[in-house]
């Protein structure tokens, strides 16, 4: 199945495609917004834009194409519910755990897993997002930049500066734990 025979309605197409990618698409989302139906929303709102569409183009990496739709959507989606929303809610409060998290907090009781949460939700929202697509959905820098609207040398920075900032504040054991997270 090839995303050629997507975007022209071809329906085995479709839910191979969507089988591989919907579960990296809900975690990619979730880091944008901390409502799990919107999100759902906002991918399928995706496919379906995307199926039996025959102007989109054709020679594309399929995974950064769909990422970099379903980043542009969420945003979109968090801006008009802002819009409409009388009480803003705190950035902090959109930032998610993962369920690696929680099962390196089950596995490792005697780490101190919850600093290193504490230190991650510290960095600024853009290098959180670096590190996740980076580390996490393992992109490429040069796919990062045009995720996330940047040059490819600002993500290079973002990332230093978070992995230098968590290095500075983790001890040597919460630093390394700090890998498994990521």
């Amino acid at each position: 199945m090839s995303w050629i025979d997507f975007i022209h309605g071809d329906e085995r197409a479709f839910e191979t495609i969507y089988r591989e990618y919907i579960d990296d698409l809900f975690a990619f989302g979730i880091k944008y917004h901390s409502d799990k139906e919107t999100v759902l929303d906002c991918i399928h709102d995706l496919f379906v834009s995307l199926f039996n569409n025959s102007n989109i183009a054709k020679d594309v990496q399929v995974k950064f194409y769909l990422f970099s739709s379903l980043r542009r959507r969420l945003l979109h989606a968090k801006h008009e519910r802002d819009r409409f929303e009388v009480t803003q809610v705190p950035e902090e409060l959109l930032w998610t755990s993962s369920p690696e998290l929680e099962w390196i907090k089950k596995e490792h009781d005697g780490m101190n897993v919850q600093r290193v949460k504490a230190q991650i939700e510290t960095l600024p929202k853009r290098q959180r997002e670096v590190l996740f697509l980076k580390y996490y959905m393992d992109f490429s820098y040069e796919e990062i930049a045009s995720i996330m609207e940047v040059s490819v040398e600002s993500c290079r920075t973002l990332s230093y500066r978070a992995i230098k900032q968590l290095k500075a504040e983790l001890r040597p054991l919460e630093f390394l734990l700090l890998f498994f997270f990521l």
